[in-house]
């Protein structure tokens, strides 16, 4: 009943924004995602059927991370919009593959790696190695975009997927972590010195958008202002600028974002529906007995929740095919979770 229940704000929000004709591209997008889902769990009817659909998705970054990784060894212009250049001095160019921007590849990556660390584990030897390879170049194409908040998206998924396998597993693997601190290229050691510094560039822009972003929802909190970032942008140009006298196009938070578009309702709707796929996937996880089904919903779970701190600090919804990859790992852990309920009918 959440997803009926989100849909219905998104309904709202767009018949009630400050400008339908803006809204509208955005309500299909909207609509596409869940559409997604709906295919996705009811076209699966086995393990291998999710298995295959999520082969696929990893097929399609590993090609990307392949990209990245020749970005990263060649090197990209460096761009000064990106990176400040006096905190991260020496830092090369954020590769970003097929996409437009370092950030957003980084995120899509941070959404499908454990997934294919699932896969790693559930496979035999030959899938074991194409994984493996996958995983290799998916976490140096990580690095090369130098995104601090997939970064910790990542590591937190991992950390949760280890716990939901087996808490004793997370201890161990803090340890490595911060073994392999001092083995680290320096120009990413650097970059992860530079989390919370708010003589960075980049930092004070967020926090100079959530000022702007404040004002607005003065006005906005209760009805918002319709769906998407043409609106948004379109009414943050009535407020003040920020300090460098533009206006911003986004919040730069996913949950600032769907409040200021949808108003309380749908961000209420919004977090509701988050927390019901969160706990059912938490309880299917260690109900199930398939380990198969086990070990990819654990990784979904640990991904999802990976990607909703990362959109603490970034808009991952900006473009498109990132909402449509978070609605696809919203729609694995769904499957997952039919799969476990057709398991418990069969016994």
């Amino acid at each position: 009943p959440y997803m009926i229940f989100y849909l219905g704000f998104i309904c709202i929000a767009l018949a009630g924004s400050l400008a339908t004709r803006l809204s509208m591209r955005f309500f299909f997008f909207h609509l596409t995602g869940f559409l997604l889902v709906l295919v996705l769990v009811s076209s699966v009817r086995k393990y291998e059927h999710l298995q295959l659909a999520v082969a696929l998705a990893v097929t399609g970054i590993s090609a990307a991370a392949l990209y990245g990784c020749y970005q990263g060894y060649v090197g990209v212009e460096i761009v000064a919009s990106q990176q400040d250049m006096v905190v991260n001095a020496g830092m090369p160019g954020r590769v970003y593959s097929f996409f437009d921007n370092p950030n957003h590849f980084a995120e899509q990556l941070a959404m499908l790696l454990p997934l294919d660390l699932a896969l790693f584990l559930n496979c035999r030897w030959r899938g074991k190695l194409l994984s493996l390879c996958s995983l290799a170049l998916g976490a140096a194409a990580i690095g090369f975009t130098y995104s601090r908040s997939s970064w910790i998206g990542l590591a937190l998924a991992v950390v949760v997927f280890a716990a939901l396998l087996d808490w004793r597993f997370v201890p161990a693997l803090l340890l490595l972590g911060v073994a392999a601190i001092p083995l680290l290229p320096e120009t990413i050691y650097n970059r992860i010195q530079t989390i919370g510094n708010t003589r960075d560039t980049s930092t004070r822009y967020r926090f100079e958008i959530y000022s702007a972003t404040a004002n607005l929802m003065r006005d906005y909190w209760v009805r918002g202002v319709g769906l998407g970032t043409d609106i948004m942008k379109r009414t943050f140009q009535t407020y003040p600028t920020i300090f460098d006298g533009s206006y911003p196009v986004h919040t730069h938070n996913n949950y600032l974002q769907m409040w200021g578009e949808t108003g309380i309702w749908g961000i209420l709707s919004f977090l509701a529906l988050l927390l019901y796929q969160l706990k059912y996937g938490v309880k299917s996880v260690l109900s199930t007995g398939d380990k198969r089904v086990k070990r990819l919903l654990a990784a979904a779970v640990g991904s999802f929740c990976g990607i909703l701190v990362v959109g603490v600090a970034e808009y991952t919804w900006y473009y498109p095919r990132n909402m449509f990859t978070w609605w696809f790992l919203f729609g694995v852990i769904a499957a997952c979770i039919k799969l476990v309920r057709l398991e418990r009918e069969r016994i």
